[in-house]
Formats: structure tokens, C-alpha cells, sequence
């Protein structure tokens, strides 16, 4: 139940646009170094001109490798540099937010991983333009797909994350049940459970997913009836 995979079909146009560009250009720089130096190449030239087509394969292959992976554990986000993985725990939101590219606007939206610590993830998966070929924008690095295919990806992402939250609640929930069955109040000074909470009180956890429940709600993940459903099934948790 560990496997990574990719839950949305492939954009094949940006992978096959990576490794046609750098056939053609190094196809290209070959037949220039032939046609100027109008012999055999040399060695020195032959093994940097090796060295750029290694650095070039590896480029695409992590390009092939970018895109947002889920498993029974969480979420991973491989970039061209990072690869970042976030457990189901730990992931807040999955939305649709604002794509940066050193700090600066890129015009684009790009789905992005809410955690519980603050720090989002913004992944490799953007909203691409209907006239994709004729933007200047730099795609190396980032999958540019189109609106409806980007609009796919990003719900289905949700629903993993939806599903993934009954199984945390439950091995969040089965151990706090014993401290209901009648062994008395719980002295306020004896802060060592992680629970620490008077009595009919919702615990640590229940406070943390009710909070994380909020900022769902409030920035749209979650419809009106969803967050009713969630936050009753918490209540009704703690009640219990």
C-alpha cells in the first residue's frame, strides 16, 4: 500500500516537446561543429559535446518525473529540483492558488499542498493557456496543462485527500476512547496526556482537525454540506 503513483492521465505535449526540443538542438549544435570544423570532431569537442547531451537526458527525465504522486501514506511533489512528500496527516487543503516562480507571478494558477505547519508546497502542475505556443513564458520545469485536464487533476486529488481522512480519524480516534469509561475527572495540573482537556472538552486532535476543517471550508475545498457532514461526524466523535 506504499506505491507511489500519478491518480490523472499524462500531458504528453509538454514531455515530448522537452525531448524534441533538445534533439533538435542537439542535432543541431552537432551538424554546426561538423560543418565548421570540416573533419572528424575532435576528442576534447566530441566529450563535451557528450557531457551536454547527458545533462540534457537527465533534464527530461526529471521533467518526465514531475507531476503530483499520492499513496495509502500522503502526497509527494516532484519539481525539477525537490521532491517533497507531506503525510495525509499533515495536508490541510489541496487548491488552486497563485504559480510563482522566484518569488515572482507566473499569470498562472498552480495547484498548491496546504500543510499544518504553514509552509505550502506549491506544485510542478499549472493551469496552462489555450494558446499555450504562443506565451513567452518559461515551461521547463512546471506541466502546463490545459484548463480541463488541470481542472481533473485537481479534484481528483481532493477526493484522495477526502478519503484519506476517515482512515487518520480513525487511528487518531481509537485510542482516546478509554479515558470515557468513568475514571473520574482529569486534574487540570496533570498536563502529561496529549488530550489535557477538561472533561466534555474536544481533545488536541479534535481541535486541530476543526481547525483544519475551517480553513478548508473557507477557502472553497469543501461545499457547505460537506463541511456540515465532516464537522458533525467530529462532534459526534467527541460526544461519544
Amino acid at each position: 500500500m506504499g506505491r507511489w503513483q500519478r491518480p490523472y492521465s499524462l500531458d504528453a505535449a509538454t514531455g515530448f516537446a522537452m525531448l524534441g526540443l533538445v534533439g533538435v538542438v542537439g542535432f543541431a549544435t552537432f551538424l554546426a561543429i561538423v560543418y565548421v570544423r570540416d573533419r572528424p570532431v575532435p576528442a576534447p569537442v566530441a566529450i563535451l559535446f557528450g557531457a551536454w547531451l547527458v545533462v540534457c537526458a537527465a533534464v527530461a527525465l526529471r521533467q518526465a518525473m514531475l507531476g503530483v504522486y499520492v499513496s495509502a501514506g500522503g502526497i509527494r511533489s516532484r519539481t525539477l529540483l525537490h521532491t517533497t512528500t507531506v503525510p495525509w496527516e499533515s495536508v490541510t487543503a489541496i487548491q488552486s492558488g497563485i504559480a510563482t516562480i522566484a518569488g515572482l507571478d507566473m499569470g498562472r494558477s498552480a495547484i498548491i499542498i496546504e500543510r499544518t505547519d504553514g509552509a505550502p508546497v506549491q506544485t510542478a502542475l499549472q493551469r496552462g493557456d489555450l494558446l499555450r505556443p504562443f506565451t513567452f513564458r518559461p515551461e521547463l520545469g512546471r506541466l502546463a496543462t490545459w484548463p480541463e485536464h488541470y481542472d481533473e487533476i485537481l479534484a481528483t486529488l481532493r477526493a484522495h485527500h477526502r478519503d484519506a481522512q476517515p482512515r487518520h480519524a480513525g487511528q487518531i480516534g481509537g485510542p482516546a476512547r478509554p479515558g470515557t469509561g468513568g475514571a473520574g475527572t482529569t486534574s487540570p495540573s496533570a498536563g502529561v496526556g496529549r488530550t489535557g482537556v477538561t472533561r466534555g472538552g474536544p481533545t488536541a486532535d479534535q481541535r486541530r482537525d476543526l481547525h483544519a476543517l475551517t480553513r478548508q471550508h473557507q477557502r472553497g475545498a469543501l461545499t457547505d454540506a460537506e463541511f456540515a457532514a465532516a464537522l458533525a461526524k467530529i462532534q459526534g466523535t467527541r460526544e461519544g
